[in-house]
């Protein structure tokens, strides 16, 4: 290609098609087609082209006047991956909670002409956007409605949707999906858990649902009756922050002032390299077997202080009790550069059980766990009398344990 050529739209989405091939974000042949079909650009007209095929995160369509995202396409990658996981075919009948548009797009392309997708959203800019966006592509038989997602959609098919798909972050597994989900559907949806956020694909199991595929991912918060923010805890000012969620029971003066205290260090002997890509599996796991269990977050100047050992952007692994707290860290193991030693550190009076307790729990998954692939994650119905044993994460709606 000569200087100062420019590259079309047409051949951006070729490339992005061919990267996402070649990175395993995108499997099936399916999926590379609808990806070639649907003109990505033309769902964030106010975007350059190649920011939108090249974009590594979302796109944001929609901020509240303080300036708070609350509607956005999603990276190309992440949408790949969220349809493989769905497994829509030809046919299907599929609800998608979040419109932006270009999701929809692919759905239709997947589901066919004898599919069909209905997509609902709570505020009616996005709806209406959405609509014209569809309409000027030429995806008029994507039906989209004005409503809030925790709720049931009014004319569901019969046996239930084929796939539900959530494209904001939830809070809650609402009682409409477990009753609108057909008997061998599935359900891909961005779930915020004990400060953690994955993108979980569930099946039916019996009477409850079990994931089988899991993202690292984030999203916007979905607005509505299953939002629920979690409690932030702050241990320093804003340099250190515990993020509790399911309103899990925390003494916050108190361990603000066990986070003042000396702290103790313990070292597992637990290992991991940058590029086995683990941490985020063993994140999930805890929050399956140690309970209370939250996500704590420091900024720089808090690691460069010296009041928080290394802590990663995305949080540590914590645990606590009336008055004291230990949470997950890392350095470098002393005679491997390439390695890293998972560690605990504890503050306040109990810090030395409370961190030999969260390190037992590393070593158990390093002995059990680590080698088994992802967790899985099941839920179930908050109000089904047969309650689950082990940790269980007590939503409003639904319960969960991990595996």
């Amino acid at each position: 290609m000569t200087a100062g050529t420019e590259v079309t739209p047409e051949e951006l989405r070729e490339r992005m098609v061919r990267g996402l091939v070649e990175r395993g974000a995108i499997v099936s042949s399916a999926v590379e087609a609808a990806f070639r079909a649907v003109p990505r650009h033309r769902f964030a007209p106010e975007v350059p082209p190649e920011e939108v095929y090249g974009a590594p995160e979302a796109i944001f369509t929609k901020r509240t006047d303080d300036g708070r995202a609350v509607s956005s396409v999603s990276a190309p990658w992440l949408h790949a991956r969220m349809l493989e996981a769905a497994r829509s075919a030809p046919g299907m009948r599929v609800l998608e909670i979040g419109s932006g548009g270009c999701n929809a797009a692919l759905l239709a392309e997947l589901v066919g002409p004898a599919g069909a997708v209905t997509s609902v959203d709570i505020d009616p800019d996005v709806t209406g956007r959405a609509r014209r966006l569809l309409d000027g592509t030429g995806y008029r038989r994507v039906r989209i409605r004005t409503g809030d997602g925790a709720l049931p959609v009014v004319d569901a098919p019969a046996g239930g949707w084929d796939r539900i798909i959530v494209t904001t972050g939830s809070a809650d597994l609402p009682e409409a999906w477990f009753d609108q989900l057909a008997a061998d559907g599935r359900l891909v949806v961005p779930l915020r858990f004990r400060g953690l956020s994955r993108t979980l694909a569930f099946a039916r199991e019996g009477k409850w649902l079990r994931s089988d595929t899991t993202i690292v991912s984030g999203f916007l918060a979905m607005r509505g009756e299953s939002a629920d923010a979690p409690r932030v805890v702050r241990l320093a000012d804003d340099d250190v922050r515990l993020t509790v969620d399911e309103r899990q029971p925390c003494d916050e003066p108190a361990l603000r002032e066990a986070f003042s205290t000396t702290r103790h260090e313990l070292w597992t002997g637990v290992r991991l390299t940058g590029s086995e890509g683990l941490l985020p599996r063993l994140d999930v796991w805890l929050a399956g077997v140690v309970a209370p269990y939250g996500r704590l977050r420091a900024n720089r100047a808090a690691m460069e202080r010296g009041l928080v050992g290394w802590v990663l952007g995305t949080g540590a692994a914590t645990v606590w009790n009336d008055d004291s707290l230990a949470y997950l860290t890392l350095r470098h193991a002393p005679d491997h550069t390439d390695r890293f030693e998972l560690g605990v550190i504890g503050h306040g009076p109990d810090r030395e059980h409370l961190g030999a307790s969260l390190a037992d729990a590393v070593v158990r998954w390093n002995e059990t766990a680590r080698h088994q692939g992802e967790p899985v994650v099941r839920a179930y119905r908050r109000n089904d009398p047969e309650r689950p044993t082990g940790v269980v994460i007590e939503k409003s709606d639904a319960r969960l344990t991990i595996t």
